[in-house]
């Protein structure tokens, strides 16, 4: 600010302050004396103490535990290098954690489909049931959610202008992560490894949904790239102005200048070639789910997967009329024969999940249950252990009727499923389970079967669907109308001569073009087992005829498959989804190059800001006066000066102090007297304590 009026005003300044030395005599002060490399350090450090960023406090603190300003180093231009060298080693081990939690996370997400099958299989190992499939997902989640943290965290400091320096804490962190996430495949994919091979298939239907969130965060990491580039460019011009005011020519680039430039170009270009990739991820997609309109299958038909084993406990009589309640069109099961020739429903080579084994004979819980007879098998119970492991977390309630007929519930013969199945017209299909060693019935099991269900119970012939593979040459002989089925994928020609009618494939084999192919000469698909809506809105657009299902009460409420559009459709929702981000983000850099283009059009004015200083005033700019002033003055003595507790931001000044072209811009003070408090106030300890303006 600048005053006409006022001739004359005083300057009291304390000689104890060590902040600053400012040359002082008469009536003025010269700022072109001091030295700026001092001038910059004196800022820094009152900027340090005085400056209040509570975001920055807190990112610091958790990405590296400096809590406190004077612990962090702040990036002065663009030459420094962004972190420490040993983080710099660390940087791999960071992206690969990344990496690892991302896929781990998203693997496991898409595997919830077989959630119940994981569960069931560590049972096998651990004799107790648990949510493992859910406990892993809970902590793939935090294992992401902890890495992309510290990435976003350490952008932010970035764009701040702060150099990283990641904790050895969370570098352990990250350690444990990545070692956790290559322990889970080493220790997983060799005993479940079909089971991940949903993620294959879900990228059918979840491309257009990653290609959506990918865009997502890409438009808002744009924000603080865009913040760096534009301070790496503002640095750039002011370097550049700076050596063209010393050398009074157009300056050659130098290597800071063309330091800074390269990182300009790594950043920007890195950041395009991640969009790009993202932008065309849709290329690669094939799905069933894209498709012209009235070319969409029937909705494929249902089999009880065990019944309805989400209404009911598994393989008895309830799970099998829950599932027919719910419109199934088969049901399928699992056979073994007891040790006196008795065909029962039983899916684990022992009782000890499904029985109460464990109470009646706590012995005999690991014995396989095709060495029991059926006397001791139609006394155990196969109900309570539902209410007790609950095996699915989404389980429909029951009523008091229906729980207390769940709880009764006993093994099932195999005659008594067939004598359910002919009665209601549903379509059947088991596997058969050869008994071990030692068992009267090892090598005449399947003829033991075909006698129940030809002589004893006589079921309709249309109604089998026969998927035993053992002996089928024998089957097809004694039994010629059974539907012979078969459970993996052979040639064309091979299925032919077998005779085989249909295909009982798992989910993740299943694709539209042998669909179609094996529809051409009669041969029906069924898919195993589908319980996520995604997977049976896929197997619908595939032309999958039926499937076979835990989860019969929610597929049935589908009408529609998920992510049913034209091609043109999908081409035209990509295209303008790609162009908006891109719109965003072109205006988030303009807007970033505009705002600093702004402050650096300031430095370059010839006329230096008027800014607030403790205890002076009349601040005007006027070049030859203060030169003419300079050469009267003889000597000057240092005079030190602390800020004055009016100041409200003394970073501020110091910011707007360093604007001013030290070998163009001077100060003067009119015609101000400067005098020091001991004229007025004789004790020290009190000169340093206030500063006022008379």
């Amino acid at each position: 600010m600048s005053f006409s009026g006022s001739k004359k005003s005083k300057i009291i300044v304390y000689p104890e302050t060590r902040l600053l030395s400012l040359p002082s005599k008469g009536n003025f002060f010269d700022p072109n004396v001091l030295e700026m490399k001092k001038i910059k350090k004196v800022r820094r450090r009152m900027t340090q103490r005085y400056g209040r960023h509570r975001f920055i406090a807190f990112l610091q603190g958790i990405y590296s535990c400096h809590w406190k300003r004077h612990q962090w180093v702040h990036l002065e231009d663009g030459t420094q290098p962004c972190c420490v060298t040993g983080d710099q080693i660390f940087f791999p081990f960071l992206v690969a954690a990344l990496c690892m939690s991302l896929i781990f996370l998203y693997m496991w997400l898409e595997a919830r489909n077989d959630y119940a099958s994981f569960d069931e299989f560590v049972y096998q190992f651990t004799n107790s049931w648990f949510f493992w499939s859910f406990f892993l997902v809970i902590t793939a989640s935090i294992m992401f959610s902890y890495i992309i943290l510290l990435m976003i965290i350490g952008i932010c400091l970035l764009t701040y202008g702060q150099q990283l320096h990641l904790h050895w804490c969370n570098k352990i962190g990250v350690l444990l992560v990545l070692s956790i996430g290559i322990f889970g495949f080493l220790s997983i994919n060799p005993v479940y490894e079909e089971k991940w091979r949903a993620a294959e298939v879900s990228l059918q239907v979840t491309v257009p949904y990653i290609h959506f969130f990918g865009i997502c965060v890409m438009v808002l990491f744009s924000w603080p790239i865009a913040i760096y580039f534009a301070k790496l460019n503002k640095t750039a011009l002011v370097l550049m102005k700076e050596e063209y005011n010393d050398q009074q020519e157009v300056p050659v680039e130098s290597r800071k200048i063309m330091k800074i430039r390269a990182n300009q170009f790594v950043s920007v270009i890195s950041f395009l070639v991640v969009l790009l990739i993202i932008y065309t991820i849709p290329l690669g997609m094939q799905s069933p789910c894209l498709r012209e309109n009235k070319t969409l299958g029937p909705k494929p038909t249902f089999i009880g997967h065990r019944g309805a084993p989400m209404l009911a406990p598994e393989n008895t009589q309830m799970a099998f009329e829950k599932a027919i309640e719910h419109g199934a069109t088969g049901l399928e099961t699992d056979v073994t024969l007891s040790y006196d020739g008795v065909p029962f429903l039983m899916h684990d080579p022992t009782l000890r999940r499904t029985t109460n084994i464990h109470e009646i004979l706590p012995d005999f819980t690991d014995m396989p249950a095709a060495m029991f007879t059926w006397q001791t098998l139609e006394t155990l119970n196969s109900g309570q252990w539902f209410f007790k492991a609950k095996p699915y977390r989404n389980t429909a309630p029951l009523t008091k009727e229906e729980e207390k007929m769940a709880k009764n519930q006993s093994i099932m013969k195999l005659s008594n499923f067939l004598r359910l199945a002919n009665k209601e017209n549903k379509l059947v299909i088991f596997d058969l389970y050869r008994p071990p060693r030692k068992h009267p019935y090892r090598d005449t099991w399947i003829m033991k079967v075909l006698d129940v269900m030809m002589n004893e119970v006589g079921i309709k012939s249309h109604l089998v669907l026969w998927l035993p593979g053992q002996f089928r040459a024998d089957v097809q002989m004694i039994a010629p109308d059974y539907i012979q089925v078969l459970g993996k994928k052979l040639p064309l020609p091979d299925l032919l001569r077998m005779g085989i009618k249909g295909l009982n494939l798992a989910y993740k084999d299943m694709n539209r073009n042998d669909v179609k192919e094996y529809e051409k000469y009669g041969i029906f698909t069924n898919i195993y087992v589908v319980n996520e809506p995604w997977l049976y809105s896929l197997a619908w657009c595939a032309g999958v005829h039926s499937v076979t299902t835990n989860t019969i009460q929610i597929l049935k409420k589908i009408k529609r498959p998920y992510f049913l559009m034209t091609p043109n459709e999908y081409m035209k929702m990509w295209i303008l989804l790609d162009f908006l981000s891109a719109f965003i983000i072109t205006i988030v850099f303009f807007f970033h190059w505009w705002r600093e283009k702004g402050w650096c059009e300031l430095i370059k004015k010839k006329k230096s800001p008027v800014f607030p200083m403790s205890g002076v005033t009349n601040i005007e700019e006027n070049i030859e006066e203060v030169q003419k002033q300079n050469k009267d003055n003889e000597s000057q003595e240092e005079i030190q000066v602390s800020p004055s507790p009016s100041d409200k931001n003394t970073g501020d000044y110091w910011d707007s102090f360093l604007e001013m072209k030290s070998p163009l811009s001077s100060l003067t003070l009119g015609d101000s007297n400067i005098d020091t408090c001991s004229e007025k106030f004789p004790k020290p300890s009190v000169l340093s304590k206030f500063c006022c303006i008379c």
